[in-house]
């Protein structure tokens, strides 16, 4: 007899979202608790992909404000001296193909290399939109470097990035990170936003307890 499907948890989560770098230590309990009992997907969410508007000096009180909350929150370092860049634009779709990029040439250290890239972001003030710098953490998740950019810079991963941004929409994510988990043919939504472990793992728990409604008689 084969066992059946275990649950899939959905991770909609933007790279360069400051409150999923801050959620990445809660998410890293989540997956050590319950990573046996559920298979964890990671889905690029699309936060600001093909943004081209520049960050003025006006914008950069409410970007820091966002920042400070989450740091805050989280604990989480940040380097502040990204606030000295002039003409930045957000764009976060070249950080969601890495990941899809990741997840299709290695698919066991697509979670690692997330968070790899959002600390670079986020704590060192490393472009993440240039593909030589998403290219370079790759090496470290043994992909090479050269095939990692070749992949990258597809048209095969720019449709599979868009594609899971079209998913986020199916699920009406509003709001990143959120976790979704599917189980016996139906979506539970875990969270929406940054929540402790705690907080997570008991969604989680009432979700994988719930019965599905019995089958009418025939």
């Amino acid at each position: 007899m084969t066992e059946p499907p275990r649950p899939r948890l959905i991770y909609f989560a933007d790279t360069m979202c400051s409150w999923c770098y801050g959620f990445a230590p809660e998410m890293n309990r989540v997956v050590l608790e319950m990573g046996e009992r559920i298979d964890l997907i990671l889905q690029a969410g699309g936060l600001r992909p093909f943004n081209t508007a520049v960050m003025t000096e006006a914008d950069k009180p409410r970007f820091r404000g966002y920042r400070e909350r989450v740091q805050e929150a989280s604990g989480q370092p940040f380097d502040w001296s990204f606030f000295d860049r002039e003409g930045y634009v957000m764009d976060t779709e070249p950080a969601s193909r890495a990941v899809v990029t990741m997840r299709t040439l290695n698919i066991g250290a697509a979670y690692a290399y997330l968070h790899a890239i959002q600390r670079a972001y986020f704590a060192l003030n490393e472009d993440i939109r240039q593909p030589e710098v998403l290219a370079a953490y790759a090496g470290q998740f043994e992909i090479d470097p050269a095939e990692f950019a070749a992949a990258f810079e597809s048209e095969t991963m720019k449709q599979a990035t868009l594609q899971d941004f079209a998913l986020a929409q199916r699920f009406e994510v509003n709001g990143f990170p959120t976790l979704v988990l599917l189980k016996d043919r139906a979506a539970y939504q875990i969270t929406v936003g940054y929540e402790k472990a705690e907080s997570v793992i008991e969604s989680l728990e009432r979700a994988l307890a719930h019965a599905p409604p019995a089958a009418p008689a025939a």
